[in-house]
């Protein structure tokens, strides 16, 4: 069965994926879907960098905008949703292109991961990884087969030893590097350093913008501060600050630190991601930059015909 087609842009907070994104949606003519767990929500717009009517030039964006604050959104609604926009785009000749930073729904989403209640395997397995660690999985896989590549992290060891338990193809189950769309997957790179004053401008902005302004509105509009919208970095501290907590410097403080945190365990999450095609700026303009890009987006999809 052909693989539909989809580009994938994915990088820490505050890399620029978003305007990559735009940019290739222009090329390609293309809609963008949203990978962000919490851009999803109403009224949630400053604290989640989401794109203002003038920055999306006219392109369609899916998954922004579209539930209420009080409604649970998961990695599992996201794969639902993600599909079938990406099914409904490749139907009516567009490829379309996912930008996202939500480690586990961008990999859940390319990986086929089965989001359904976990099995009793799934469940003995992920304890003995837990008490032991992965070599006595890895035996439990050698026991199957010999010749077979061994994933690097959990998820995927687990989902291999479901796949041999279940009498999967051995060379099938053992295709963990591959993804289920054609297209590239692309990541943005950037240094440290670089990033960390990204963030710390982008939260300064965020803040002139009326951040606190913007969750003082949702409280008075009856949004329970318990709820999983103000889970999200930005408005959880915010929070804080608005019933007396913590002071207004203090917040904003811990917004740049916990959104600094949140980058690095976002780029720790896309290492067990080996399909990623990496690239980084340096010293290029943006205009030479996103053409390189573009070429490389070219060649993949002309290998994928």
């Amino acid at each position: 069965m052909k693989k539909l087609k989809l580009i994938t842009i994915l990088g820490p907070t505050a890399s620029g994926k978003s305007e990559l994104g735009i940019y290739l949606a222009k090329e390609y003519g293309s809609s963008i879907i949203s990978g962000d767990a919490f851009q999803v929500y109403k009224g949630l717009d400053i604290g989640t960098a989401k794109v203002t009517k003038e920055e999306s030039c006219g392109i369609k964006h899916y998954l922004v905008d579209c539930m209420d604050v009080d409604e649970p959104y998961s990695a599992a609604k996201f794969k639902q949703y993600a599909e079938k926009y990406i099914k409904e785009e490749n139907e009516n000749g567009r490829i379309p292109i996912l930008v996202g930073g939500t480690g586990l729904y961008i990999q859940g989403l390319l990986e086929g991961y089965d989001f359904r209640p976990e099995v009793e395997s799934t469940k003995k397995w992920k304890k003995i990884y837990e008490q032991e660690g992965e070599k006595p999985l890895i035996e439990e896989i050698k026991k199957y087969t010999s010749n077979i590549k061994i994933p690097k992290d959990k998820h995927r060891l687990i989902r291999l030893l479901e796949l041999l338990e279940n009498g999967v193809n051995k060379t099938v189950a053992g295709k963990s590097d591959e993804i289920l769309y054609d297209g590239p997957v692309i990541g943005i790179e950037t240094e440290r350093n670089v990033l960390y004053s990204k963030i710390n401008l982008r939260v300064q902005k965020m803040i002139e913008k009326g951040l606190k302004k913007e969750v003082e509105n949702l409280i008075n509009e009856g949004v329970s501060t318990d709820c999983q919208a103000f889970k999200a970095i930005g408005y959880k501290e915010m929070v804080s600050v608005i019933k007396g907590e913590i002071s207004l410097e203090d917040g904003i403080s811990l917004i740049m630190k916990n959104t600094r945190h949140f980058a690095k365990r976002q780029i720790t999450w896309y290492k067990r991601m080996p399909y990623i095609h990496w690239t980084r700026q340096g010293n290029k303009s943006k205009d030479d930059w996103y053409e390189g890009i573009k070429k490389y987006v070219n060649s993949t999809l002309k290998e994928a015909n």
